[in-house]
């Protein structure tokens, strides 16, 4: 982030010297625009303390139409890179960067990886806006009639991790910077085309501070479209008892009977 910020300073040196030509002061505001959009996120998030932290634990209660598809006790490190996921049931994942490894009950469950990563994914997301790969169009615009948010789109860079075809339009706040709506498409198991003729969105409700830190302890999933933005409701996930541990790194430990997926 320091050398990303030397460089902004450095471009944006370079600019203002140049004759400010119509071009010019587009790209001008096009730097600024890049520069606070997604670190405000991120400064509203209070990153630099999440960071501080070692890892997070939650209880998540997902459903779309109705009918339960995660229950389940999370614990992931701040820095994502490590997960355990404990199913209701007793199920077991682990997350090791990109390997997972599951009790043998899961060994046929093929949905079983993308339950891994995704909904750590969206509870972390406010954390995950500069990560490696990540591209953004700041000058994105939805079609919406009346948008109260500022918007830009996020997309990945080629091979970068499971899903480098998804792509997110991000919502926040104009007065806080909280995240509000994301939009996106789900491209596990299916192509970009077909993945784009539903897209969904995810609104983060009910912040609730921990350790001065905000967290959304309702989300809401509904279908959206750049024309309209959101519309009907087709899920909810309930997110409780937020609160950080210490040691997670010294225990994690994967059990030899377990599976790798």
């Amino acid at each position: 982030m320091k050398k990303y910020s030397i460089l902004l300073f450095a471009n944006l040196l370079f600019i203002t010297s140049c004759k400010k030509t119509p071009a010019v002061i587009k790209q001008i505001e096009k730097l600024s625009i890049e520069k606070t959009f997604s670190q405000k996120i991120e400064i509203a998030h209070k990153k630099d303390a999440f960071l501080t932290k070692e890892a997070i634990q939650f209880d998540a209660f997902v459903e779309f139409g109705g009918k339960e598809v995660f229950n389940a006790n999370v614990t992931v490190s701040t820095t994502s890179d490590i997960a355990k996921i404990t199913y209701k049931n007793g199920d077991e994942i682990f997350v090791n960067k990109e390997n997972i490894f599951v009790s043998p009950s899961l060994k046929d469950n093929e949905a079983v990886r993308f339950h891994a990563y995704i909904w750590s994914y969206f509870f972390l997301y406010p954390y995950k806006l500069s990560d490696k790969g990540t591209i953004w169009d700041y000058t994105f615009k939805t079609k919406e009639s009346k948008n109260d948010f500022d918007v830009a789109k996020l997309t990945f860079e080629a091979n970068i991790g499971d899903a480098p075809d998804d792509w997110y339009i991000v919502y926040s706040d104009k007065k806080t910077h909280l995240l509000k709506d994301v939009a996106y498409i789900v491209t596990f198991g299916k192509t970009q085309e077909v993945a784009e003729k539903e897209p969904h969105a995810i609104k983060y409700q009910d912040y609730k501070m921990i350790n001065e830190i905000p967290f959304a302890t309702n989300w809401g999933y509904y279908g959206w479209s750049i024309k309209t933005g959101l519309s009907d409701k087709i899920g909810s996930a309930k997110i409780t008892n937020i609160h950080f541990v210490k040691g997670f790194r010294k225990k994690f430990s994967i059990p030899e009977s377990y599976i790798k997926k």
